[in-house]
């Protein structure tokens, strides 16, 4: 790809790549943080970017992969002190809470196809990381991520649509 043709592309992308951001993290910063990123990421592989086969999907996949990069790095900055976790475990309402978070997550799994369900179980519940996935399941390790990727996707749409989130 030409430095052109990436500028030309660059400027309908953009658009999309913030769209991106902005649905998953709801922040126009990070969307743009996010959009930049990826555009970044483009311009250094240019070279390796097959422009007949759609640029608009690579770098979709490349932001929601980065948003959810990043949303973990985030989750894994926040810590609540003790005190406050030991509280939030004590209150009367923790075990019914618990059971009904349980139950939600329960009716969003049933949603995933089986092999979703069969990854998102091996990757969440068997902690095995996606080269483990991969070498269990026959199936590459880019089409493990993806497939997983797609699984949380579905969880996560099918709870906000019930009204959890």
């Amino acid at each position: 790809m030409t430095t052109i043709e990436f500028e030309h592309i660059a400027e309908k992308l953009r658009l999309r790549l913030v769209k991106v951001g902005r649905e998953f993290f709801a922040d126009d910063d990070k969307a743009e943080d996010i959009a930049q990123e990826i555009l970044t990421r483009l311009w250094i592989m240019r070279d390796r970017v097959n422009v007949q086969l759609g640029v608009e999907a690579l770098a979709v996949r490349m932001a929601k992969n980065l948003c959810v990069s990043e949303w973990r790095r985030q989750k894994a900055h926040r810590t609540v002190p003790v005190d406050e976790r030991m509280s939030v475990d004590n209150r009367p309402t923790a075990p019914v809470e618990a059971k009904d978070g349980e139950m939600v997550l329960n009716r969003a799994l049933a949603g995933l196809t089986k092999s979703e369900l069969r990854l998102y179980r091996m990757r969440h519940e068997a902690d095995m990381d996606i080269q483990q996935i991969s070498a269990a399941t026959g199936i590459g390790a880019r089409s493990v991520s993806a497939m997983l990727s797609t699984a949380r996707r579905k969880l996560f749409e099918t709870i906000k649509r019930g009204g959890y989130l």
